[in-house]
């Protein structure tokens, strides 16, 4: 009996064995993709990838291809990709080469733009839009006027009371940062003296930011104060506003000797949980190109720069930049003397998505883009060609359902649907003035 137990030992032993178990797991487990370790003392780590297929892309994608993608249906492949989100079908495409090629079949791609644009995105879930309208009648005299859009297409519009007296129908004119509400409060600033005030319209909360120790600068220095964006420090619990103050020397004094200044633009942002500005070093070009290229996005302001070469992304909770350059998908076999300062680059929300619009010059062609991925050029994907359209001059921004409000060659406003290709004008003209729009949420709690 004896003998007998001391021989079951004997062979059970075997199995613990490193090549025993390594044999075992090549042989049985080949097809499991998720990896297996091996504990080794003869291995640095002490671990060990066993299932050694993970260790080559190339055999990988193989056998995902033959163990899925030959097993589905082609016409079940086209009808669940084209519902999917573009980061998924671009991540699907790495599987298969067949799956690949559908973003370059033109009745995937027609599929695909329906379904984006006809989905309605939680992003605008009990969401309205806010207009502001800025009329300048000259340098000294503009006026600047909120109104509430509404209706089933927006159609409908209201005036709205500036929440300061001294704002109130004239005096300084009123811009926007950003495209949205973050948590209900809605952040602007005056055009001539650059305070930044945050306001809740629900609420009525308003709080107006103190000036900055780096806006202090001597009778022969003039500055200049551009912003790029305002959002939300979730690990801060905390409302930031990132500008950035160039310094240029007043040329029309009769004295010459001014005394030395720094010309180095400076950049710093504002905290409402501190209720201050600080300086802070940003290793990217903080110089916004134009009124309304600035979004917030899940804790992240985006802004044009460069002429709009290039896409910022600024993380406000861990102060990383992300700058990559913009497509340009203008052809430019089109026009006989191509020039790129001709480009125009727009850019803005398009279901929730980061969107890109190009056109050139005073042509009224539109190329739509949109980024699947934060900080990766190759992800640029340019969905949608328009027009040409000629009343559409210029987009100020955009609602749900692929609806984008343009400002006409006529100075009048007017949305355009991506899904028709229809237009619907509204009774507002905008000529000599600058017009943004608000993705607006209320929200009744305080603000800290």
């Amino acid at each position: 009996m004896l003998y007998l137990l001391f021989t079951y030992y004997c062979q059970q032993l075997e199995y613990l064995k490193e090549t025993t178990i390594k044999n075992l797991i090549r042989k049985d487990c080949q097809k499991i993709t998720h990896p297996i370790y091996l504990w080794s003392e003869n291995t640095k780590g002490h671990w060990q990838l066993i299932n050694i297929w993970l260790h080559d892309q190339e055999m990988q994608t193989k056998f995902v291809a033959q163990n899925l993608g030959n097993h589905l249906p082609d016409h079940l492949v086209f009808n669940t990709l084209f519902k999917l989100p573009l980061k998924s079908i671009k991540r699907f495409g790495c599987l298969c080469k067949s799956w690949a090629l559908l973003l370059e079949n033109s009745n995937f791609m027609n599929h695909f733009r329906i379904n984006f644009i006809s989905n309605k995105h939680s992003y605008y879930d009990d969401t309205t839009l806010l207009l502001c309208l800025t009329l300048f009648y000259n340098r000294i005299n503009y006026k600047s006027s909120l109104y509430s859009l509404f209706g089933k297409k927006f159609q409908n519009i209201e005036i709205l009371n500036w929440p300061n007296p001294h704002i109130e129908g004239h005096g300084p004119g009123c811009f926007f940062v950003g495209s949205s509400s973050i948590n209900g409060i809605i952040c602007f600033y005056l055009r001539d003296t650059g305070i930044v005030h945050l306001w809740n319209p629900s609420t009525n909360e308003f709080k107006v930011t103190p000036p900055s120790p780096i806006e202090d600068v001597p009778y022969y220095i003039d500055k200049l104060i551009s912003y790029n964006g305002f959002g939300y420090d979730c690990a801060r619990d905390d409302y930031k506003v990132i500008r950035t103050i160039y310094y240029f020397e007043v040329t029309d004094l009769d004295e010459d000797n001014h005394g030395e200044w720094d010309f180095v633009a400076l950049s710093e942002i504002y905290s409402l949980r501190s209720n201050s500005w600080r300086k802070v070093e940003i290793d990217a070009d903080l110089s916004c190109q134009g009124l309304n290229n600035k979004l917030y996005l899940d804790g992240m302001c985006h802004w044009l720069t460069d002429y709009g070469k290039c896409l910022v992304s600024f993380d406000l909770s861990n102060k990383v930049c992300y700058t990559i350059p913009t497509p340009l998908d203008i052809p430019e076999e089109m026009y006989n003397d191509f020039s790129i300062y001709l480009v125009n680059k727009y850019l803005f929300l398009l279901n929730g998505s980061i969107a890109l619009m190009s056109k050139y010059g005073d042509t009224t062609i539109f190329y739509i883009s949109i980024l699947v991925e934060l900080g990766k050029k190759e992800t640029w994907t340019k969905l949608f060609t328009i027009g040409p359209i000629p009343p559409l001059s210029f987009p100020i921004g955009a609602r749900n359902m692929g609806n984008i409000l343009f400002q006409t060659v006529d100075g009048e406003l007017a949305w355009f649907d991506l899904s028709t290709n229809l237009i619907d004008k509204l009774d507002v003209n905008v000529d000599r003035g600058k017009c943004q729009i608000i993705v607006y949420k209320k929200n009744i709690l305080p603000n800290s």
